[in-house]
């Protein structure tokens, strides 16, 4: 007796739920749904349909692997019984789409109070200029479509060994899948990136999601997918809501590469060999390297002080910075935390490493003193230093003058902001 009531019960949930269902769907009949790709515009969605009433409103619902939320857009409608709706998802810096994006998707309907969604579909866009052929090494995949196998292989190897190595020196695992797209010159994957193009500078290589790196052949493109390979691992090993400083992330990324590219080298000697190196303060922001005639300086320099700290303390120490900055730590406290010097000593260590005398800091009664004192070597043990929080008001005038100053400059000579590299 139970059981026939228990299947009685199921048999008239089940004839309930389809009823619901069919009420529902029977609002909507969906005829097709596509997505057709417009390079480099984006990806136009379409959706043709029958409704037995008014559309009261139709929404796009997408989500773009791997780092995307999932968001919702306003389709445009037309017609009555039969209906055609059509959302353009833009392939610009609000979107951020580019090739290789997987773009997961579905439709939902209203009308009368009646909400239906479609079925989910994914969309992988492309670069469709190109006949593209691919190669691969485990989890890394390249991408390109003119030159020979052996130049593909040698930029997939170079990648391959950075994601490697990097994982191992930051003690992080990338077990996702990741993707270079190989351009044969920076004016061909110019449509495909992110960046915009600027007079004097030349986009070599970009990562704008945490799977996919742009590498150009341009100009040693096997360092440059290093670097950008290096972002990825980078990204990995901070994974959460916390950041490092711009330093730490480029200098890391140079630091992958088998040496820095011949500007970057060019510009620090010449800056240790005038004594206009770059302090550690002003490099933790990018706008250090947004200026043209800072660019190369900035990397080169960012490189140095990573190299520095691994080869001074060790690798070891070296993960324990990235924990640091992955827990939420400030730049002050986690270098305290590591290496037992804060900003400013850090910054006197590597330039004792490099010849040059510390670097003079203001004190709070106008006078100049040397800064924080160069930490201790591996073994000793270190001090706690803390950063200084103030600054003298004559400090203050002074820097709000020269701010002042420079955008007069700026302004009037027309300097365009800028970085490269990725």
């Amino acid at each position: 007796m139970k059981r026939t009531l228990a299947a009685l019960l199921a048999a008239t949930i089940a004839i309930m739920a389809w009823a619901t269902q069919s009420s529902a769907q029977g609002e909507f009949e969906v005829q097709s749904s596509r997505a057709r790709i417009d390079f480099p515009n984006g990806i136009v969605f379409s959706l043709d349909l029958r409704s037995a009433a008014d559309l009261d409103d139709a929404r796009l619902v997408y989500k773009v692997a791997p780092d995307g939320v999932q968001a919702t857009g306003v389709a445009e409608c037309s017609g009555g019984a039969s209906t055609s709706c059509t959302f353009e998802l833009g392939a610009n810096r609000r979107s951020l789409i580019i090739p290789g994006a997987e773009v997961t998707y579905f439709w939902r309907l209203s009308a009368n109070g009646t909400s239906q969604e479609t079925e989910p579909q994914l969309v992988v866009y492309e670069d469709t200029r190109f006949d593209w052929q691919t190669v691969r090494a485990g989890n890394l995949t390249l991408w390109w479509y003119q030159g020979d196998e052996e130049e593909a292989r040698g930029v997939l190897e170079a990648g391959r060994e950075t994601l490697d190595g990097l994982s191992t020196l930051l003690q992080t695992s990338v077990d996702f899948p990741v993707k270079i797209f190989y351009y044969s010159s920076a004016q061909d994957m110019q449509a495909a990136i992110i960046s915009s193009e600027r007079e004097g500078v030349v986009t070599l290589g970009e990562v704008v999601y945490s799977d996919t790196a742009m590498v150009s052949a341009d100009s040693a493109p096997q360092e440059i997918a290093r670097h950008e390979i290096a972002h990825i691992v980078v990204r990995q090993a901070l994974r959460g809501p916390f950041g490092a400083p711009d330093w730490l992330n480029e200098g890391t990324a140079v630091f992958a590469q088998t040496r820095p590219l011949n500007d970057q080298q060019r510009a620090l000697d010449a800056a240790i060999q005038s004594g206009r190196v770059l302090s550690v303060r002003s490099l933790s922001s990018a706008s250090s390297g947004a200026l043209g005639s800072r660019v190369s300086l900035f990397y080169g320099q960012s490189w140095s002080l990573v190299r520095f700290l691994v080869d001074t303390y060790g690798e070891e120490q070296f993960a324990e910075l990235f924990r640091a900055f992955k827990e939420g730590a400030t730049t002050a406290a986690a270098l305290e935390q590591v290496y037992g010097f804060n900003q400013d000593g850090l910054e006197n260590a590597w330039r004792e490493d490099v010849g040059l005398p510390p670097r003079e800091a203001p004190t709070p009664d106008g006078e100049r003193a040397p800064a924080t004192p160069v930490a201790p070597p591996p073994g000793e043990e270190p001090s706690s230093e803390a950063d200084d929080g103030g600054a003298s008001i004559v400090v203050i005038v002074a820097i709000a003058a020269l701010a002042v100053l420079l955008a007069a400059v700026l302004l009037g000579a027309g300097v365009v902001l800028v970085r490269r590299y990725g």
